[in-house]
């Protein structure tokens, strides 16, 4: 039996492609040695070797120079661990570190922590973070993934008028990305406009025709027009 429409729509998981961001100056050699260490393993996905690892470099060096990456990359471990309130305080450190003028940094981690404060369902919180990071790097490649993903926070808030407006914008950014139709159609098929929810839903099963999620809410969605 396929489930219900209610049961599909949990924030989603982040899609964003992650680079660990490398500093390791200002550092002793001790402190060094930590810092490569938590990188190596958080690379093999060893991620509470890696949490280990960086919170070495910050009692070796509690001072560092480049302690914002250090607290930044820390919450990206907890987040990949799904330890997200323990997260959410790493990468507000990170924040507080950042040079105002360092807007890519700070794009950056208040991305990454709108996305955890998201999984925490704070979505009040988590939409504030997405809003403050959009302005700092407009031509970055994850804008379009902020869009999807703020646009999500808007529907658990049941407003979608303005979920609306970012999948439209994720939209405009790239028009083959699936998942933005995919919560578009959702979006109409809320608001009762079924015409345009299952042409949406029919393109995000056409991109992706492998995502289950997308089959699903077509087949919600197609049930009930049959029963107008």
């Amino acid at each position: 039996m396929r489930r219900t429409a209610k049961n599909l729509f949990v924030f989603p998981v982040v899609a964003l492609v992650f680079m660990l961001l490398s500093c390791a100056t200002g550092y002793d050699k001790f402190a060094n040695r930590y810092y490569q260490e938590g990188m190596a393993f958080y690379e093999k996905m060893d991620y509470g070797r890696s949490i280990d690892s960086f919170k070495k470099v910050l009692e070796l060096a509690p001072h560092g120079k480049d302690n914002d990456l250090v607290y930044y990359n820390l919450g990206m471990a907890y987040f990949k661990q799904r330890q997200y309130d323990k997260s959410i305080y790493n990468f507000t450190k990170a924040l507080e570190l950042t040079p105002k003028e360092d807007v890519k940094k700070r794009f950056r981690v208040l991305m990454w922590r709108g996305n955890a404060y998201g999984q925490t369902k704070d979505f009040d919180r988590a939409i504030k973070d997405y809003t403050d990071a959009l302005p700092l790097d407009p031509k970055n490649e994850s804008i379009k993934y902020i869009y999807d993903h703020r646009a999500w926070a808007w529907i658990d808030e049941k407003n979608y008028d303005l979920a609306k407006d970012d999948f439209n914008r994720a939209i405009s950014i790239d028009r083959k990305f699936d998942a933005a139709y995919y919560g578009r159609a959702y979006v109409w098929y809320k608001k009762g406009d079924l015409q345009r929810a299952i042409i949406d839903a029919k393109e995000a099963l056409r991109l992706n025709p492998s995502d289950k999620r997308y089959d699903d809410l077509f087949y919600q969605i197609d049930s009930a027009m049959n029963r107008q």
